[in-house]
């Protein structure tokens, strides 16, 4: 039988408090409940699974350490993904170098926690990760899964035709099937969880 980290264990269960808790005031989708009780039985990781670092990581203690002033509920999911980041493999998104923002390539890095090359392999759900260094603004982009992110840094966020908004440390943006989307930093690096839910393909 496949086992859990405590640590990753103790994170995706602060991820599920969060977002169960948004869900009693806002309903973010009706099978969010389904997407946690699968993801409580644990999948492989995959051997060739590597630990890889960016440059925008360079600012991963401050976001982190800016974190920990969100909620106790958000300071210990914090403190725990300071944990699991060195493990991590983090990715720059697919034609970055070709981005509006010139800042972006350098300045953004993705990991998969759950999901191809993260610490478990499975393709139906991917729970991920996405930091900015400061004054970056990552494209404009859409895809067919629907979307929650749990955000863990000042910064605003953009969905369809609404203006930019501050979600706060702590705060939930939930992204319908096929909502375009944006988000950007501001003076202090951006910081945000984010999990989808399909069998599709899913470009980030």
């Amino acid at each position: 039988m496949t086992r859990r980290s405590k640590e990753l264990g103790s994170l995706l269960a602060g991820l599920e408090s969060v977002i169960s808790s948004a869900m009693r005031e806002e309903p973010l989708g009706g099978t969010i409940s389904d997407v946690f009780r699968a993801l409580r039985t644990p999948t492989d990781r995959r051997p060739e699974h590597r630990p890889e670092r960016l440059p925008a990581c360079e600012g991963v203690a401050d976001a982190i350490s800016r974190a920990r002033s969100g909620n106790p509920e958000i300071a210990e999911i914090a403190d725990t993904f300071e944990k699991i980041e060195p493990l991590l493999s983090w990715r720059r998104r697919a034609g970055s170098e070709t981005a509006e923002d010139p800042a972006f390539h350098d300045g953004h890095a993705n990991a998969l926690i759950i999901g191809p090359n993260g610490l478990e392999e499975r393709a139906d759900i991917w729970i991920g990760v996405s930091l900015m260094s400061p004054n970056v603004q990552y494209p404009v982009h859409r895809h067919p899964p629907e979307e929650i992110y749990v955000v863990l840094s000042p910064g605003e966020w953009k969905k369809g035709d609404e203006p930019w908004h501050v979600p706060g440390i702590g705060g939930l943006v939930h992204n319908p099937p096929g909502t375009i989307h944006s988000m950007r930093s501001a003076n202090a690096p951006l910081l945000a969880f984010w999990l989808l839910w399909s069998e599709s393909r899913i470009s980030l």
